[in-house]
């Protein structure tokens, strides 16, 4: 079973000027497989990518409980590295790719770099979103829905618990778009727990649930 909690979380900054800011006040967070997708929303600046961020277990600093199959990983550096190794997979707006290689090699950074025994796992990863004759392709100079699509084979060569996307579809077109959620549905399929932070009412609707960012607090829609 998957289940990932957050509990009493409680995030906050200082602005430049050196103005406390607060994200979240004692809010709770709960997802399992059978929420199957999640959509995050809430306006510019709500704290929708610091969320995903600290449920891929990418930020630490806060307030709160982090649980993941009942396990309270919070403070526990190397349980929370085990967990993002073992069972988180990301997307992010930007691809965060390295152009100058090609798009197997990419997707086989998502295993842990560039050894043999990673090749014919991130060539099937490749080919569940379609890429399979771009393998060889430089990244560079792929299309942006070719990227974006490179991006999710990263993330799910590992076949990850939870999948987290941080508006993965912002600088799509409509079409590709769909093609990105009808990805996003095979993986849901397949057993992974999607959390998708986004501005988009067409891939929120796409999605099982939606939560809103609001009042300092992750609350049902």
């Amino acid at each position: 079973m998957t289940r990932i909690e957050l509990r009493g979380l409680s995030k906050g900054f200082r602005e430049a000027n050196g103005t406390p800011h607060t994200l979240f006040q004692n809010t709770n967070f709960e997802a399992d497989e059978n929420d199957a997708s999640i959509a995050v929303l809430g306006r510019s600046g709500s704290g929708k990518s610091t969320l995903l961020k600290i449920l891929a277990g990418l930020d630490t600093h806060y307030m709160g409980e982090f649980r993941f199959n009942e396990e309270i990983l919070q403070h526990k550096e190397s349980r929370m590295a085990a967990f993002r190794k073992a069972n988180v997979g990301v997307i992010t707006q930007r691809y965060d790719l390295l152009p100058e290689r090609t798009a197997l090699q990419n997707v086989m950074l998502g295993l842990g770099g560039n050894k043999n025994a990673f090749r014919d796992p991130a060539a099937d990863a490749l080919g569940h979103v379609g890429l399979s004759k771009y393998e060889n392709h430089r990244v560079g100079r792929l299309s942006g829905g070719e990227a974006q699509r490179v991006a999710i084979a990263r993330a799910i060569v590992k076949s990850p618990a939870i999948l987290i996307a941080d508006e993965p579809t912002g600088a799509l077109d409509e079409q590709t778009e769909n093609e990105v959620l009808d990805l996003f549905d095979i993986l849901r399929a397949r057993g992974s727990l999607l959390v998708i932070a986004t501005h988009s009412e067409r891939v929120a609707q796409r999605c099982a649930r939606q939560v809103v960012i609001t009042g300092k607090k992750v609350v049902g829609v």
